[in-house]
Parts: structure tokens; sequence; C-alpha cells
């Protein structure tokens, strides 16, 4: 039977002593990297961890580890790859599997003094930990609890390819990882991009904007979804944005308002902000969010440039706002597209 032990603020080291000593005896589910892995000593020798995990992976106690791997993405990479394993990630750079730096406290002390890289593998976003361990079965020597895990797990980069493929979504957010890389990335298979317009009464700016850009990007792999800071929930858009979003082809008579959330915010790979209000608005709800929210001008050069409030303006000054919003979404859907691989330049 599993043995089952709490981890809590202090206890990592002599945690990780036990989940050491057990690996002799079978597998060990711990909470790192931002949600449970499994580890195993030897998997050549588990049925059980090969038939589930695949492929496998490796944590390496630092970058001095990683020369031979990092040699093959090239000079001008290597540092940019080493800043995107700190967040937490793993990266393929040779063979099936990835590595992973330690990125927790935890993970830290299992790389200490062991004898080389700890083989493991990823668990699904959410699992339950008594389902993980009745399906690994007698497999299972010990596993880690702890409070306050999202289970999310790492973001999955593969550097075999250019651009970096995304094969698995993780705690690192694709807008982060792209700044770290300075270039946009790839989406692997089955993987979406997902898009929150926010503007302050969700009845104007951000569903005209949201729906010119899901018209622009229609058949793609992408969510793209409207809300506002202060908004009248369930109430419809204006008749001068439905008129306004009309003429360019977008139908807005079903849409009605929804107020801004922080489990809206969490899920979106970028955050369309119609002006400053805004961004401080998102930021203060999601910090870790700052670093892809964006004013939607800003995507036409205009970095500082926020859209007026059409409220209570006349139709002709919807026109416009259409108009002026128009160049910065087509460059939005351009990247997404190339991220879906669509385009090749």
């Amino acid at each position: 039977m599993a043995r089952f032990v709490k981890l809590r603020h202090g206890n990592f080291a002599p945690v990780a002593a036990q989940v050491k000593a057990e690996l002799a005896h079978g597998l060990a589910v711990v909470p790192m990297l931002g949600g449970y892995c499994v580890l195993a000593a030897d998997p050549d020798k588990d049925e059980a961890f090969t038939a589930r995990f695949c492929p496998v992976h490796q944590l390496v106690p630092g970058p001095e580890s990683l020369s031979a791997e990092l040699s093959a993405i090239g000079e001008g990479l290597t540092g940019r790859a080493l800043r995107v394993l700190n967040g937490p990630a793993v990266a393929c750079f040779t063979g099936a599997g990835g590595v992973a730096l330690p990125t927790d406290d935890l993970s830290r002390e299992l790389t200490h003094g062991w004898r080389g890289p700890l083989p493991f593998g990823l668990t699904e976003e959410g699992t339950e930990l008594g389902e993980l361990a009745d399906d690994l079965g007698r497999s299972v020597a010990i596993v880690v609890t702890t409070e306050h895990l999202e289970n999310v797990g790492p973001t999955v980069l593969d550097f075999r390819t250019r651009p970096v493929t995304i094969d698995r979504r993780g705690k690192l957010a694709i807008l982060d990882i792209e700044r770290e890389l300075r270039e946009l990335v790839r989406l692997g298979p089955g993987i979406a991009f997902s898009v929150l317009v926010v503007c302050t009464g969700n009845s104007c700016r951000s569903p005209m904007a949201a729906g010119m850009l899901a018209r622009l990007l229609a058949g793609e792999r992408v969510f793209i979804y409207s809300a506002g800071t202060d908004a009248p929930v369930g109430n419809p858009a204006t008749a001068a944005a439905i008129d306004a979003a009309r003429a360019v082809g977008v139908d807005l008579a079903s849409h009605r308002a929804r107020q801004l959330s922080v489990d809206m915010i969490a899920r979106a790979d970028l955050v369309l902000v119609m002006d400053r209000h805004h961004l401080e608005r998102v930021t203060s709800m999601l910090p870790e969010a700052g670093g892809r929210t964006r004013l939607l001008l800003s995507y036409a050069g205009r970095l500082d440039a926020e859209v007026e409030d059409p409220i209570g303006r006349p139709l002709e000054f919807y026109h416009r706002t259409v108009t002026e919003m128009a160049p910065a979404l087509e460059r939005v859907a351009a990247e997404i597209r190339q991220r879906l691989g669509r385009v090749t330049q």
C-alpha cells in the first residue's frame, strides 16, 4: 500500500529524503513543476509507468547538466531557452522526452545528491490523486500531498522545431514564453488559442472588437469572448453598436453583457483592452496576467493609444471606432494564424 506524506512549508528536505528512499521500492507521486508528477527510479522496470507516461521526461539538477541538449539548438537560443525552463517548463531538445529544471523547493531537494537525471511522467491537468494511485496500483510506493495546488503542471515545448512548438499547456503562459524567446511560438495539434476582449460596459467596444476578430479567424482553433469591467450583466449591445458591426459583417443581435472575472482572465492566452483603466483592472484582478494583456491599438503601432468609449455618441462615431480598431485586429489575427501554423512568414 502506498505511503501518504503531507508536504508543508519547511519540511521539503525530509519529504524529499523519504521520496528518494521509497523510489527503491516503486513510484512516487509528488507535487512539483506546478502539478502532480510521477517519479520512477528506473522506468523500464515498471510496466504501469511506461504504459501511462510516454514520453518520459528527466528532472536535472541545473543548467550545467544540459550542455549537450542546448548545443543542439544553437548558441543564439540557449540563454532564452534556459529562461523559459524556469517557467516551469519541460523542453524537448533531442529524442522523444524532455528535460526540466527544478523550479520549486521540493524538486530542488529531490535533485540534490541524486545520482543522475530523475525520470518523471506528467499527469493530466486536474487529475485526482486517488484516481491516479488506483490506476498505477501497487507500483506506487509514496504519494506526497499538498494544499492549494492547481495541478496545472509545466508547459511542454519542442525546441527541435522552428518556431518552437508548444505541445502541452501548463503554468507558463504562451505570451510569457514568447517574451522570453523574443519570437512567436507554434501551437501543437489540438491546442487552441483564446482571446478575451475587455471594455467597460461590454455593450459597444469589446463586443464589436470580439465579433470582428471572430470573423477574421472563422474556422480556426480560436476561442474569442468579451467582458466588461463594470458591465450591466445581461444587457444587449447598444443599437448603434449592432448597426456599426453589421456594416462590417458582424452580427451582435444575440450578444449579452458579461462582467469580467478572474476565471475569464485566467483562461485567456491574450487579453485585449481598450484603455489603461481596463489594463489596470485586469492586472489588479490577476497580476500574473500582466504579461499577456495588451492595449488593442498597440497592435496598430499606436503603443499608448486608447479606443474612446462611443457610448452615447452618434452612429457615425461607432463607425469610426470600428474603422480605428480594424488594423489592430487584423494584426492580432495574423499573429494568431502564425501560431496555428497558417502562415510561413
